[in-house]
């Protein structure tokens, strides 16, 4: 935690890049890793509960993104901040997303008290999918008052306090997985869906509590004013929603859009549904090279945009491009190529799914392929971000999105034709080549380029 006691110049260097992306990446890592090994968890206890899971946490996640995607606005201008040497101000920003987190409770709060009304599960998943839904809502604030936190941190480039935090969380949410989803006999009951609900609530008040801690600590308080800058701006907090609410509602539709697929695949079959859960699990595990990029990638640039240095920009923009490739190349290819080491994890399971590795292994060529081009398209997003382009960026990918397969997902399910779940993933490769294309156009316009602060 010595890395608070002075304050970092980020340029467009390999070294500098990569201090600040590799450690991004392992935190991203790490949470993703806790969400898969979370769905192993369950599968392992039944079937029934890992589909149940998958579908009620993208129901959360349609609200928390929502409020995550304010949230991490902070980080924008805390990279400009420090970019521009106003150090004082830094941490003016999380301070205004601290009180947007708590104000989440306004919307959370209902919908967690009415979650035996407010849900779209099957009457097969309800049991163990409501509870979860249910206390995953109330406690909904912690996850954008987490990223609050860490926007303060990543701005600076500062990320190993993040990644000790993030690697805390994790083998904490771990361990609690096991003993609350299992049960200890005569002493924890097994609890399924609601231990592991619980669990992911601890974990992230534990983050919380750590990055708090080091936001709040006497150098902190004395450099860069964290507690003095407590008061709210309501300048400040209109600006950071002014960048925020686009990636905000874009994050809210996309969510409803990943939550309108995966209602019609669960009503289609308990077999389509587990293929799809496997398959998209998997996908998102992996995304952690994309999400790692694009914090990274915003963070690097908005510095730059701070003091004016776009030339700088363009070179970083071809460092991502080449690390898209090689992080997701050497993810990717051991994904597609032997796949049978994940069928031995599922064959531990005790539903026999055998009957379905077929389709399984095609998804997992089809998963390769879309982290590689996530991870470009993210990393492109992440420069648009800096400059406070994030309304055209959410307005294509979720025009894109809606097109490519959320429209044709519901066509082909009305057409009782929706068996194929190999064909939602090659749906998902031309909406990630397509998002692609417009946002790569967007950066050479320039027309995303703002200095904000």
């Amino acid at each position: 935690m010595t890395e608070i006691s002075e304050h970092k110049i980020i340029d467009c260097s390999l070294k500098s890049i990569l201090n600040i992306t590799i450690p991004i990446m392992i935190s991203m890592a790490s949470i993703f890793l806790m969400l898969l090994i979370d769905r192993a968890m369950l599968a392992a206890y039944s079937m029934d509960s890992m589909n149940a899971v998958t579908m009620s946490g993208n129901f959360v996640c349609i609200f928390t993104f929502m409020f995550m995607g304010i949230a991490n606005v902070a980080e924008v201008f805390a990279g400009q901040y420090n970019g521009s040497k106003q150090y004082e101000k830094l941490a003016a920003p999380t301070w205004q997303m601290i009180y947007m987190a708590i104000a989440s409770c306004v919307i959370s709060f209902p919908i967690a008290y009415f979650s035996n009304y407010i849900n779209t599960l099957p009457s097969y998943y309800l049991k163990e999918g409501v509870i979860y839904q249910q206390i995953l809502m109330f406690f909904a604030f912690t996850q954008p008052l987490r990223v609050a936190f860490v926007a303060f941190f990543v701005g600076q480039g500062k990320t190993k306090i993040i990644t000790f935090a993030v690697t805390i969380g994790v083998v904490t949410n771990l361990v609690l997985d096991y003993l609350l989803i299992y049960g200890v006999k005569n002493i924890i009951p097994a609890m399924g869906s609601k231990g592991a609900a619980i669990a992911t609530v601890i974990a992230e008040f534990v983050q919380i509590a750590i990055l708090a801690a080091v936001f709040f600590s006497r150098k902190n308080r004395k450099i860069y004013k964290t507690f003095e800058n407590r008061q709210f701006n309501a300048k400040l907090f209109l600006d950071c929603l002014k960048i925020g609410v686009p990636m905000s509602l874009g994050n809210f539709i996309s969510m409803i859009a990943w939550y309108v697929v995966q209602t019609a695949v669960s009503y289609t079959s308990k077999d389509a549904a587990t293929v799809y859960n496997i398959g998209i699990n998997v996908y998102t595990f992996f995304l952690f090279v994309g999400e790692g990029a694009n914090k990274a990638v915003a963070a690097i640039c908005s510095n730059m945009i701070g003091r004016g240095d776009l030339e700088s920009i363009e070179k970083t923009r071809r460092i991502f491009v080449a690390i898209s490739i090689i992080f997701g190349g050497i993810i990717a290819i051991p994904l597609a190529m032997w796949p049978e080491w994940i069928f031995k994890i599922l064959s531990l399971f005790p539903d026999n799914i055998s009957f379905l590795y077929a389709d399984i292994r095609i998804v997992f060529y089809l998963v390769a392929l879309d982290v590689v081009l996530e991870t470009l398209l993210l990393s492109h997003w992440g420069i648009l971000i800096a400059g406070g382009d994030s309304l055209y960026a959410s307005i294509v990918y979720q025009i894109c999105l809606w097109v490519f397969i959320v429209f044709p997902t519901v066509i082909l399910y009305y057409s009782h034709m929706l068996g194929s779940i190999p064909l939602l993933f090659e749906l998902m490769t031309i909406w990630l080549i397509a998002t692609q294309f417009f946002l790569y156009m967007r950066y050479k316009s320039l027309k995303w380029y703002t200095k904000l602060v």
